[in-house]
């Protein structure tokens, strides 16, 4: 009888220990910080979904068969086969088969993936393309120095920033004024009362 109360008591013991252990994994993983999948940049424009990361080239390794990306200053590493699918990627012409060594490290890209044995594999890699903007809508960099020197009030126009407020306030051209594109429709009274004035848009590049 105190033989099987003793067993009785040691399981009890070890299911109460094992309970605790269960909990604090739990806790645990509950209180790891989940990587972001959307860069800071990105995310003026796009919001977070399964599936899917939007960063910043870093490399590739065809022998590993892997894509680093930076999220910020988070980086993830993605697998890949030759399923991998392909867009806005233009081949070099030594490697064709190697597409990917086209891209330029910090080259803006969405990558889908599906997940396996905790391991990322992607499906898809989209690098983001160049804006087409009409020849005559384009200002030289030499006028709008020109308009710069003489200010907004004489050279008559407003010169905008389209960048997110981040970029702006890291540095802009003079006589600037930043209203970021997704905030566009929230910032329409920036925009001059006089519909003949001249405005100038630019942002971080052609894409």
């Amino acid at each position: 009888m105190l033989l099987k109360c003793i067993s009785t008591f040691s399981f009890a013991v070890a299911l109460t220990i094992g309970m605790f252990a269960g909990q604090a994994v739990a806790q645990e993983k509950a209180a790891a910080p989940t990587k972001p999948t959307v860069a800071k940049v990105c995310g003026n424009c796009h919001q977070p979904q399964p599936g899917t990361i939007r960063g910043n080239f870093d490399s590739v390794a065809y022998k590993t068969r892997s894509i680093q990306v930076k999220i910020d200053e988070a980086t993830e590493i993605l697998r890949f086969d030759d399923k991998l699918k392909i867009e806005n990627v233009q081949a070099l012409v030594d490697s064709p088969d190697q597409p990917l060594r086209s891209l330029k490290k910090g080259k803006e890209v969405r990558i889908d993936y599906t997940e396996k044995d905790g391991k990322k594999f992607a499906t898809l890699v989209s690098a983001k393309t160049p804006i087409k903007v009409a020849p005559e809508k384009m200002v030289k960099t030499e006028d709008v120095e020109k308009l710069v020197a003489q200010g907004p009030e004489k050279g008559k126009y407003l010169l905008i920033d389209a960048r997110p407020l981040p970029r702006f306030q890291e540095g802009g051209i003079p006589t600037a004024i930043n209203i970021p594109f997704p905030a566009f429709e929230k910032m329409k009274d920036k925009l001059p009362a006089d519909k003949a004035m001249l405005i100038i848009y630019y942002c971080a590049g052609v894409t």
